[in-house]
């Protein structure tokens, strides 16, 4: 008889070892991990453990994404309560300041607008079709983590460049009526390589950029 026709059989007669509990009683196991003899029973428990501990795992992780998701929410609150209060470039600047300094705890960034804004303390770079200074970190439309080339980073982060291990780029856009205005950049520089990796993904960092964006451009002159 193969074991797919005992399979069967037990499958089929689910009744079976309640005719004959003795046999269920006298049944013997493999331990899971040190091979020696348990009974039916050890072996169950012993299967009832893991599958507790595996629950207990995913509940973990649970609590902590609902905790991940509280704190993007404050974040955000914070943002858009701010943004509404937002009226001039320079008011942005104190606010990006302070959001990177409270809610993010990076040491460095630079917000850089895209054009000529000689009327407050925003860096400006004009973009011009042979882009060097900018090259790389001006072509995203959407979030970046990871690192810039050398010669960017130090356009971005002058003498600070040497320090920094990993870098989150915002782009700032406007999408009106289907099409991508590069309005400006906000770049995140972190002295952790692990702060931004690119393994991480970058959806929350999205969801600024496109609150960011909006606030910006109902500033724009």
């Amino acid at each position: 008889m193969s074991e797919e026709e005992v399979i069967q059989y037990l499958s089929n007669t689910p009744e079976f070892f309640v005719r004959n509990a003795d046999l269920l009683e006298s049944l013997t196991l493999p331990h899971p991990v040190n091979g020696k003899v348990i009974s039916l029973l050890e072996y169950q428990v012993n299967l009832l453990r893991k599958t507790t501990a595996s629950y207990r795992a995913q509940f973990e992780r649970l609590v902590e994404v609902a905790r991940e998701n509280e704190s993007t929410m404050q974040k955000s609150r914070r943002l858009v309560l701010a943004g509404l209060t937002c009226s001039s470039l320079d008011d942005l600047a104190v606010i990006i300041d302070d959001m990177v300094r409270e809610d993010f705890e990076v040491t460095h960034h630079t917000l850089i607008l895209y054009g000529e804004f000689p009327d407050n303390a925003i860096r400006s770079h004009k973009l011009v079709e042979d882009e060097l200074s900018l090259s790389h970190t001006s072509g995203f439309n959407e979030c970046f983590c990871g690192m810039l080339p050398d010669n960017e980073m130090r356009f971005l982060f002058a003498d600070n460049a040497a320090s920094i291990r990993s870098v989150a780029v915002l782009p700032l856009l406007s999408r009106e009526g289907g099409a991508v205005k590069k309005c400006g950049v906000l770049v995140l520089g972190a002295d952790s390589k692990s702060a931004f990796d690119k393994e991480k993904g970058a959806l929350f960092l999205q969801y600024l950029a496109d609150l960011l964006s909006a606030i910006l451009l109902r500033l724009l002159p």
